[in-house]
């Protein structure tokens, strides 16, 4: 190989070297920064039993801001953490910092909005509201008051958000012009949980005539649901399945019956806090089974309906708990075969 042609392959090793290390840092320079988070929320409560409000303190707090079209993150803060909280590390405009306790059926509330650019004192809201159905109408009036003080610093941040959406493409081939590329901003998912998983017991209290020959029955049962939005509040459409089971005894013979529905469920809540009242319907067939001493066993399908109200009790986020008052019907001739089923029942919300 010529001293000439030695050189030209050394000048092309360099060059692919260059182009395979420069390439990438070239790449990596050309790359959208990451989106820098608006306002960062600090949810710490006083007390370690007042864990269960903290879902419900942070949705109020996203919901409010987010609508404001600013971008949020919800941060688990100890007490020691919203004392003096920096925003800049953990990449965040702002920190509102949201601090509550409960006692005697009183949360008290305090909302700290600490500004990370300009370093002044922080903007603070406090508030006091019983522990009942208006709990995140109270939080909400609260995160109110912060806004409109500092509401020429969240005007800012949502204008500049809404500028960091508008593109310029390259000039037009044609007329030599930039096409300007308005690109709408999608905002953060509601944290709403809309898939709803129920399981619980209740006793079957037999009433009518269905009183005279039926004993108290057994009832479990299993609810499956989704949630959707609706004017008047969430709607959950499911599937229920039951047992209920329960001895007969007559003049004459005695049976243990069965009745197994299934059916839809229709259900609409009250509201959002971790207390949600709500009101119920299901109807469907039912696989009625009587297994007597003297004629053996009789199957029939017959139509049921049961319908009642409730109350949710959220322990957090996802898990919670209700208790049911239900009446059940089924359509059993000549006698109907109806009662009451109080029932505690788990629930798991996704």
């Amino acid at each position: 190989m010529s001293k000439h042609t030695w050189t030209a392959v050394r000048w092309a090793g360099l060059a692919v070297l260059f182009l395979l290390g420069g390439f990438p840092l070239l790449a990596a320079n050309l790359e959208p920064p990451a989106s820098k988070i608006d306002v960062v929320v600090l949810i710490s409560p006083t007390q370690k039993q007042d864990e269960v409000f903290r879902q419900l303190v942070a949705d109020a707090a996203q919901y409010k801001l987010q609508k404001l079209g600013l971008r949020t993150r919800v941060v688990a803060a100890t007490p020691e953490e919203t004392q003096q909280p920096l925003a800049k590390e953990r990449d965040a405009t702002a920190a509102l910092v949201c601090r509550y306790g409960v006692e005697a059926q009183q949360m008290d509330v305090t909302l700290g909005w600490y500004d990370a650019t300009t370093g002044a004192s922080p903007t603070v809201v406090e508030t006091t509201g019983e522990v009942d159905l208006n709990l995140d109408g109270v939080i909400l009036a609260a995160l109110d008051q912060m806004i409109a003080k500092v509401h020429d610093r969240i005007q800012a941040m949502a204008d500049r958000n809404a500028s960091d959406f508008v593109q310029v493409a390259p000039a037009s081939l044609t007329t030599g012009e930039p096409k300007i590329t308005t690109i709408t901003p999608a905002r953060p998912a509601s944290p709403t949980r809309r898939v709803l998983f129920s399981g619980g017991f209740a006793p079957f209290l037999p009433a009518g005539a269905a009183a005279y020959y039926f004993n108290l029955g057994y009832l479990p049962s299993l609810l499956a649901s989704i949630f959707i939005d609706t004017p008047m509040g969430p709607l959950g459409l499911g599937l229920y399945l039951g047992m209920d089971y329960f001895t007969a005894t007559g003049s004459q013979d005695y049976a243990n019956t069965y009745l197994l529905p299934f059916g839809v469920d229709i259900r609409y809540e009250l509201g959002s806090a971790f207390l949600r009242p709500f009101f119920h319907v299901a109807g469907g067939p039912a696989l009625f089974v009587m297994v007597t001493g003297t004629q053996g066993t009789v199957t029939s399908v017959v139509p049921f309906l049961k319908s009642g109200i409730g109350l949710d009790l959220m322990m957090t986020g996802s898990l919670g708990i209700n208790v049911l008052a239900d009446y059940d019907v089924y359509f059993e001739m000549p006698y109907l075969v109806m009662g009451f089923s109080p029932s505690v029942n788990m629930e798991l919300r996704l």
